[in-house]
């Protein structure tokens, strides 16, 4: 971990994720390696930015799902633990076009993939974790990016991702789980996969995969507009 973030900071500029000077990004990674209860391959990535609205401190989450192409799924949930006991809620207009619900503290099964006292936060359309409708979710190279408030944490940006860095690094248990459906050629398969902080020699493999995953996105978003 001795150089997670200066590679997590290489990682957000090959990207082409915003970051605010002098703060670097904090990255999730959604992997079977850390625990899956399909094995189905799907994956994602979660980018964790920070910056300040006068003493309001914002928390950036980019929802990657990484899933190969030659796999497919949609992302319809993500749960992730958060340092610390401030106040989390949607900043004004930070909601999702999908991931607009924002539930505190949800258990999940089966117990192993489950946070000690559930996760902090969790990202859904309609609260639902274990169902919900995968219509509208971010697919295979797509991405989705949601703004939370933190309330006045009393630190900087720059001290914000060094706490979070610090405390993923720290954890030993689950802390980070993405819900997948729509799984496989025929999207027949649902998945739930936990996660972890990505090894240093990955990153840089990882920080091309994001190049990609942006320009789709850009590209349907364009077809959209």
């Amino acid at each position: 971990m001795r150089h997670f973030l200066l590679m997590t900071s290489l990682l957000g500029v090959l990207a082409g994720v915003p970051t605010v000077a002098g703060a670097s990004p904090v990255t999730l990674l959604i992997d079977p390696s850390f625990g899956s209860t399909e094995a189905t391959g799907a994956t994602a990535r979660l980018l964790l930015d920070f910056s300040e609205d006068g003493v309001e401190d914002l928390l950036h989450v980019t929802i990657e799902n990484t899933t190969p192409a030659s796999i497919g799924s949609s992302l319809t949930a993500v749960g992730f633990e958060v340092p610390g006991s401030w106040a989390s809620s949607f900043a004004p207009g930070g909601a999702g076009a999908y991931f607009h619900v924002l539930d505190l503290d949800v258990s999940v099964s089966p117990s192993w993939l489950d946070a000690p006292d559930g996760y902090d936060l969790m990202l859904t359309n309609d609260g639902d974790f274990e169902g919900g409708s995968p219509q509208g979710a971010p697919t295979a190279g797509e991405s989705e990016s949601v703004i939370l408030s933190l309330g006045d944490t009393g630190l900087t940006p720059e001290e914000l991702s060094t706490t979070f860095a610090g405390f993923y690094a720290a954890q030993e248990e689950d802390y980070v789980l993405g819900r997948f459906q729509a799984v496989g050629s025929d999207g027949e398969l649902s998945d739930k996969v936990g996660g972890g902080v990505p090894e240093p020699g990955t990153l840089l493999f990882l920080a091309f995969g994001s190049l990609a995953v942006v320009r789709r996105t850009r590209c349907r978003a364009t077809a959209i507009g």
